[in-house]
């Protein structure tokens, strides 16, 4: 174990609840540290760090971070926090899942835009089905699955490489991974240039790399003057890529090859056509540590999934099925849109209900927002899920909605979920399918 945690008696963690901090939290119990945290609000995710020893609070509590040895924070969380003026110490969370990767003897680390969460899952549970020595960070819970912490080997470490803030950059990987490239922070990236610069970066920091081969990063001058291990997803000119792509109701079937030679059958339990290259991603890391073709087969077949990641709720009070999405950029929309229109009956309706989420992005992207989010379906826009920021820092959902409605009559504006509910019990039909997409949406005030 690095020597930094055997100094640490006590660590109190602000905004506990959030889904890295829970994982980071757990973990450290299970360091056999005395762990307390504090959030805003209450959670089926506190109650389960509670169940496993962790004092956690509702609102703030300074004796607690007082006392700590060590006080770890979200970058949600503002410098003028009162928790963080009691501490005698302090790290952001960033530093210190960076100190936790350096506990185990090899960090895998995914990252990507979009489909790192998915992808990191569906490379833990296929470990977990080879019986791999791992312990996973993964920035979402499995349907079927309610232990907080995934994992509980030293070898591997199988995390999440978030690019917001460049946290990233503090992973040193044996394996990075990049899913792709998308300008999707506008606040902390000037471009998508900027945002290309940062994941070359983690590439050159990485021992080896499994990348998706539609982005152009390899002309970088600091991948040539480090070349780590290259190992190609995606075209017919990758090492790996999928062909016989079939999808069904409830399950995608295809073909992977390697190096132009079949490599073998899979079959996803999922209608999401994304997840077909997600899982591509999966294989060339599994591939590479060497798992074998038959654990690698079954992992995937057997994955069950992640909450949020089109998954579907059930039918409603009113008969129309309810499918929520973590998507929240207009190319995860996109995809999420194109697979709910796949499983769509022929007399019924496709209802997407949309909480943008921060205003910075909205504005950044606001164009191919309206573009995305108009077709042959009723798209319902709610408020927008500020996170860390200000209405003054972007533009709001209200904006949206009126630049859309300018073209389309199938826009429909609400103020509240329970406006929503309202009007969804009253418009959606039998064979109606409703899409609800936003990284902070709230599921359960939807549901009727």
């Amino acid at each position: 174990m690095n020597n930094f945690f055997y100094s640490l008696k006590w660590v109190h963690f602000v905004g506990v609840g959030g889904v890295s901090m829970s994982k980071l939290c757990a973990y450290t119990l299970k360091l056999g540290i005395k762990c307390t945290g504090s959030d805003s609000k209450n959670s089926e995710t506190i109650e389960k760090l509670r169940n496993a020893g962790a004092d956690i609070v509702i609102g703030e509590n300074r004796e607690f971070a007082r006392n700590a040895d060590l006080v770890v924070f979200s970058s949600a969380i503002k410098s003028n926090h009162p928790e963080l003026l009691a501490a005698k110490k302090s790290m952001e969370r960033k530093d210190y899942l960076a100190l936790v990767a350096r506990n185990f003897e090899k960090i895998i680390a995914i990252s990507g835009a979009h489909g790192k969460t998915t992808t990191t899952a569906m490379i833990a549970w296929i470990f977990k089905v080879a019986d791999m020595s791992f312990t996973s960070h993964i920035g979402g819970e499995f349907v079927s699955i309610g232990d907080i912490g995934f994992g509980t080997g030293n070898e591997y470490f199988i995390t999440e490489a978030c690019e917001y803030s460049k946290s990233f950059l503090k992973l040193n990987p044996d394996i990075g991974v990049v899913l792709n490239v998308d300008y999707d922070h506008p606040d902390c990236y000037k471009s998508l240039k900027d945002t290309y610069l940062a994941f070359a970066m983690f590439m050159s920091q990485s021992k080896a790399v499994v990348y998706n081969d539609e982005f152009d990063l390899l002309s970088n001058e600091k991948l040539q003057n480090t070349k780590p291990k290259l190992i190609s997803y995606g075209s017919g000119n990758a090492d790996f890529n999928a062909q016989n792509i079939v999808m069904h109701n409830n399950n995608i079937d295809f073909t992977a090859y390697k190096n132009n030679e079949k490599f073998d059958d899979f079959t996803l339990y999922s209608v999401n056509k994304v997840n077909v290259y997600n899982a591509l991603a999966a294989i060339s890391v599994c591939d590479y540590v060497g798992i074998s073709k038959d654990k690698i087969k079954l992992g995937l077949a057997t994955f069950p999934g992640l909450k949020n990641r089109f998954q579907c709720l059930g039918i409603m009070t009113g008969g129309a099925k309810m499918i929520v999405d973590y998507a929240h950029h207009p190319k995860q929309i996109e995809f999420a849109i194109s697979s709910a229109l796949y499983g769509l009956p022929d007399d019924g309706d496709l209802i997407v209900v949309f909480e943008p989420h921060t205003y910075s992005r909205t504005k950044a992207l606001f164009n191919d927002f309206c573009k995305v989010l108009q077709g042959d379906w009723t798209t319902v826009i709610m408020p927008t899920y500020s996170a860390r920021e200000k209405v003054e820092d972007g533009f709001d959902s209200l904006r949206l909605y009126m630049n859309m409605s300018k073209t389309s009559d199938r826009i429909v504006y609400v103020d509240s979920y329970e406006k929503a509910k309202e009007w969804l019990l009253k418009n959606a039909k039998v064979t109606d399918t409703i899409l609800c997409l936003g990284a902070g949406l709230d599921n359960n005030k939807l549901i009727y």
